[in-house]
């Protein structure tokens, strides 16, 4: 009967008929803010740009923005799709240059890898890998500004969202999976007619940004494979700066794609 009724539940779940259980990826404690709003007077007399997957490439995103800034008169609101920080050389460097320009960001699944490792070293005892070595540099306040990083940002004067990896089409977004939110890249269609997301390509899959109906413009990374993705209701920004290519950042407003080259080389 047990058995029966947790079945039961879990379809009740997925049908969106009672919300679904809150759940950190990497069991971390969840953000004070799952889903932030930016209102309208957070833009007034600032230009909107948003910037693709950093990876501790500081240096270029240095670049990037300082020909951003060239750009435009206004002052510069800055929001990142995540991973701001792992695999690359400057990682701490980009945390404190994020706050230091009063950006916002989502958070990516290498901050929260990143995150975890951190908890892993400070909570429990465990010594800090050679490759993550680089959180020693920040300070408390550096840990819970990345801690506190929301899963989506969402500015509805301007009906964009920003998520770091993908949205399941067809489900609200307080009921998205966190998982999904940082991790997805592919969907599939059920039998039953609705979306489930999907980490890599599988059979039957797709690239969940063409399907995405909209109505807001989703402006996601986490994909370096798919480069720079331009589909009618989604914007991909992840051009694999720390593999070698690009960093991308876009201004929503004209639409203007904005690169600089890459200065890093690392593994995948």
């Amino acid at each position: 009967m047990a058995a029966f009724t947790a079945v039961l539940i879990d379809c009740i779940r997925r049908l969106s008929l009672i919300p679904a259980v809150r759940r950190a990826p990497y069991g971390l404690p969840l953000p004070a803010t799952l889903h932030q709003v930016l209102p309208k007077n957070k833009l007034e007399g600032k230009t909107l740009l948003i910037i693709g997957d950093v990876h501790g490439c500081c240096d270029e995103l240095e670049e990037l923005l300082e020909k951003c800034k060239q750009k435009t008169p206004s002052e510069l609101l800055v929001v990142f799709v995540g991973d701001l920080v792992n695999k690359g050389p400057k990682n701490a460097e980009v945390v404190k240059l994020a706050r230091r320009i009063g950006a916002y960001s989502v958070r990516g699944n290498h901050d929260d890898v990143s995150l975890r490792e951190w908890r892993q070293h400070h909570v429990n005892g465990h010594p800090l890998a050679q490759k993550f070595r680089w959180l020693g540099e920040l300070s408390e306040s550096d840990i819970n500004w990345l801690s506190s990083l929301p899963f989506s940002i969402s500015i509805p004067s301007r009906q964009i969202l920003i998520v770091h990896a993908g949205m399941v089409p067809g489900v609200a977004l307080e009921q998205q999976d966190l998982h999904d939110l940082t991790h997805m890249r592919h969907v599939r269609l059920t039998e039953e007619g609705r979306y489930v997301g999907l980490d890599n390509k599988a059979a039957g899959s797709t690239p969940w940004a063409p399907a995405w109906p909209g109505p807001q413009h989703v402006y996601f990374g986490h994909d370096a494979r798919g480069g720079f993705q331009k589909c009618p209701h989604a914007t991909g920004l992840d051009t694999g700066c720390v593999y070698g290519q690009k960093l991308t950042a876009v201004f929503p407003d004209s639409g203007e794609k904005v690169e600089v080259d890459s200065k890093t080389n690392c593994k995948a």
